[in-house]
């Protein structure tokens, strides 16, 4: 079926556009606001992935899924990796999948929505009881960043990865990458990594613990990568 035939309003949601290309589709986006989209990767002018990149970074909570053919996998499972929700094949995407594929959607929304207003209120309280210094501070960074820092600090020891916390925050790699960066001032795998060097820099003057041993409390189980 072409996306058009698709029987929108028995999945519980509305058609908002069409779009030739790439280009046309991110112009959409900015008079539409979409909640998702839904794209080939092989398209004129800009293709799927590149569509896909350029939305997560102007409208991060917009969410996409590509259509391919077997040879597009690769890019597929990139994108996936970037953040996508879903990817299907061309010919075998029928109302079923559209069905199933509506209601993932508007899942990870209710998520990232549910997961911002769980934060505030937290971070309301944890605010309330802290210096106006410390609190002023603290607003300055958005509260999914300030939850993976809490994590990174409390499994500092294990192996972390921005899929496995932006997944335990509720995001994609790709948002929580670039809110890192902007919120705290350096990427994502830099503060792990000065994390990690400054305590393994207080075991090493503090403990009679051996290099080694030092390396994989802080979460590096290599001896000739962490010296």
């Amino acid at each position: 079926h072409e996306l058009r035939t698709m029987p929108w309003h028995s999945f519980g949601a509305e058609l908002a556009g069409e779009a030739e290309n790439g280009e046309e589709a991110l112009t959409l986006c900015e008079a539409l606001k979409p909640d998702l989209i839904i794209s080939d990767i092989t398209m004129p002018m800009m293709d799927g992935l590149e569509l896909f990149r350029r939305v997560k970074k102007k409208f991060p909570l917009i969410q996409f899924v590509l259509l391919t053919c077997h040879s597009d996998f690769h890019y597929a499972q990139e994108a996936l990796k970037l953040g996508a929700l879903d990817y299907f094949t061309k010919l075998s995407f029928d109302e079923e999948d559209m069905k199933a594929l509506i209601e993932k959607a508007r899942e990870a929304i209710r998520r990232e929505v549910d997961l911002k207003q769980y934060e505030q209120e937290r971070m309301k309280r944890e605010i309330s009881s802290l210096p106006e210094s410390e609190a002023s501070d603290i607003r300055k960074i958005r509260r999914e960043v300030l939850l993976a820092q809490k994590i990174i600090k409390n499994k500092l020891g294990e192996p972390i990865t921005l899929v496995s916390v932006s997944a335990e925050v509720g995001l994609s790699s790709y948002y929580l990458s670039r809110l890192f960066r902007e919120e705290a001032g350096e990427s994502f795998n830099d503060y792990v990594t000065r994390l990690r060097m400054e305590k393994a820099m207080i075991l090493l003057q503090t403990t009679q613990l051996k290099v080694y041993e030092v390396a994989e409390q802080v979460g590096i189980p290599s001896y000739r990568y962490f010296s």
